[in-house]
């Protein structure tokens, strides 16, 4: 009888148990692994302003680096409407390989990828500016 009851309480407890199991957590889409999150605006904006720090040291000489004004240099077009012009994919590219002008003033630069990534978060201001005035 004992051996009985102890089975029972047993086989219960073990019914018990395997009720509470829960099944694995699903494995994330293979396409979400590989996908990097957005910067967040707080990064994105300290980005953009050492962009503008390395442009202002190593373009504004030559280029105009604002959303509005001349450029010091007469050929050398306006930042504004080089986002215009190329894509920044485009931009990114030229800056990691080294930039090919049509003017022969303009001198070699060698961007470190960090310096690269900043321009571009600058240049996505001044575009996002440029796209905010056309809507304002």
């Amino acid at each position: 009888m004992l051996s009985s009851t102890f089975s029972t309480v047993m086989v219960t407890a073990s019914l018990a148990l395997a009720s509470c199991e829960t099944a694995p957590p699903e494995p994330a889409p293979a396409s979400a692994a590989t996908e990097l999150p957005p910067l967040s605006a707080a990064l994105q904006t300290e980005a953009a302003s050492r962009g503008r720090a390395i442009a202002i040291v190593g373009c504004a000489s030559c280029h105009a680096i604002d959303p509005t004004g001349p450029s010091a240099f007469a050929a050398a077009p306006p930042f504004r409407d080089v986002v215009q012009r190329r894509s920044l994919d485009d931009l990114e590219t030229a800056f990691a390989t080294g930039l090919v002008t049509t003017h022969p003033a303009m001198p070699p630069y060698v961007f470190r990828a960090s310096e690269i990534d900043d321009l571009i978060a600058y240049f996505e201001t001044l575009r996002a500016e440029q796209a905010a005035g056309r809507r304002g």
